[in-house]
């Protein structure tokens, strides 16, 4: 279905045409009926339908246009919206299904104390699963509605990053780059800015990750904001889905083929956090193979 101003628009480029035709033929049937008309008289009108008929062609051409535009835009939209059911329907039911299957394991199978131990963390850390995905899309629906609550605080930046990436050293490798960096304090939300960087190193950890692991460097762009970028070594992101990269529902890969966990809100998010910290967050081009991105934050110099 169209949207309410696409549909106001074609309802008003219909009305013209037949408006149009309407005064067109008015004006041939006064010609053909009415004898008294020089042929300078003759002329004039004709050169006037003319020269309406060609403005007219050129508004039902722009017309049609917006109209494909709008159509094509919303076919778009549909499509990322399925693709955004297929897989939440996909992160759904896995960690309810492995949990039902552990807790049904447990129940019927008499197992060692450890055993049910084990059967139970992995019960356990399905629903974190779920619970965070749960999070990503009311966080979305928040951000959208411009509703997300901000404690903003004062904090070490040094500090904080290297708190965070000691958390996610035991996932996976990341080197931090800012010995040559002077420290200073950043008015921010944590959480939410945690937030943001958790997103980037997941989402480089899934599409981005090699044995190189990731690089997070820090550098203050001036006085009155600072950098910090992090950057995987995988195939990179293709040319013609860099200007969907951090449209809601994007994915890269087909939904029913793909191979990653995810929902598509990931990039979305970060952005939109970044944007509510008064930051910006973009695609920047590696330096080699990979992908960088680059979260830039305001502060008081």
């Amino acid at each position: 279905m169209l949207k309410k101003p696409t549909t106001v628009f074609v309802y008003l480029l219909g009305a013209y045409v037949l408006i149009q035709f309407l005064w067109w033929g008015y004006h041939l049937i006064d010609l053909t009926r009415a004898s008294h008309h020089t042929d300078q008289t003759i002329t004039k009108r004709i050169v006037m339908i003319i020269g309406e008929g060609s403005v007219f062609l050129v508004l039902l051409l722009f017309g049609l246009w917006k109209i494909k535009r709008s159509i094509k835009k919303e076919i778009q939209i549909a499509r990322q919206q399925n693709n955004f059911m297929l897989s939440v329907t996909h992160e759904l039911k896995t960690p309810l299904a492995a949990t039902k299957l552990y807790l049904q394991t447990i129940q019927k199978h008499k197992l060692s104390e450890e055993k049910q131990s084990e059967l139970i963390q992995k019960a356990l850390d399905e629903s974190s699963r779920l619970e965070t995905l749960v999070e990503q899309i009311l966080t979305a629906s928040r951000l959208e509605q411009q509703a997300m609550p901000r404690l903003m605080t004062s904090i070490s930046l040094k500090d904080f990053l290297r708190h965070l990436i000691a958390i996610q050293e035991k996932r996976f490798n990341i080197s931090i780059h800012m010995n040559d960096f002077e420290d200073i304090q950043l008015e921010t939300d944590p959480l939410i800015f945690t937030h943001i960087l958790n997103n980037l190193i997941e989402n480089g950890f899934k599409y981005g990750y090699t044995e190189k692991g990731l690089d997070l460097t820090v550098y203050k762009e001036n006085e009155q904001s600072v950098t910090i970028e992090i950057r995987d070594y995988g195939k990179g992101i293709p040319l013609e889905q860099q200007d969907l990269l951090f449209k809601k529902f994007n994915r890269l890969e087909n939904e029913e083929t793909r191979t990653t966990k995810g929902t598509g809100l990931g990039l979305f998010i970060a952005k939109e956090c970044a944007r509510t910290l008064g930051g910006n967050l973009r695609l920047t081009k590696a330096d080699g193979p990979g992908a960088c991105f680059q979260i830039q934050m305001p502060y008081d110099g």
